[in-house]
């Protein structure tokens, strides 16, 4: 799993999910393809490209740390996991 970032973009090698920069000099200037009604953070960004990678196979479900760090990651979004739309049906 890769995260390419460069200064005003985020995209991935696994998911057709990415994130882009649509100010320069505020805070919260990104937005991520698959939650496009908030502005973030970078680390936010980041963070939502993460999540991206880690849910995008179902396999997540079936591995503890990695079910683990998908429920921090979304805490950092302040999203609960089960609320988010990213997950495949199982």
């Amino acid at each position: 799993m890769t995260i390419f970032v460069t200064d005003w973009s985020m995209t991935s090698d696994i998911t057709e999910h990415g994130a882009h920069r649509v100010a320069d000099k505020w805070l919260k200037s990104w937005r991520l393809s698959w939650l496009p009604d908030r502005l973030l953070t970078r680390e936010q960004a980041l963070a939502g490209m993460d999540l991206a990678e880690i849910v995008s196979t179902r396999s997540f479900r079936y591995d503890n740390a990695t079910f683990l760090r998908a429920v921090h990651t979304a805490g950092q979004l302040g999203i609960p996991l089960e609320q988010l739309d990213l997950i495949p049906e199982q």
